[in-house]
């Protein structure tokens, strides 16, 4: 898997996650104080996010960071 599909499927994963839990993405990025164009690029897997904003975005979802990022695991 290249890096590229990594991001979408990560992307993919936080968004399904936002989703189920009934948040929008302002209720996100409102909550994390992050900047909403980069977020939304961040569910599409268009920009290489860093482990500190990784780490904000499993705290919000309840989820640990390991989970958020291990793409092998099914929700």
């Amino acid at each position: 898997m290249d890096d590229n599909e990594f991001l979408k499927k990560i992307g993919h994963k936080i968004k399904v996650l936002r989703t189920i839990r009934g948040y929008s993405q302002d209720d996100l990025v409102n909550a994390v104080n992050i900047d909403k164009s980069y977020y939304s690029k961040v569910e599409r897997g268009m920009t290489n996010v860093t482990l500190t904003y990784l780490k904000h975005l499993a705290d919000f979802l309840e989820i640990e960071l390991a989970e958020l990022v291990d793409i092998n695991i099914k929700i």
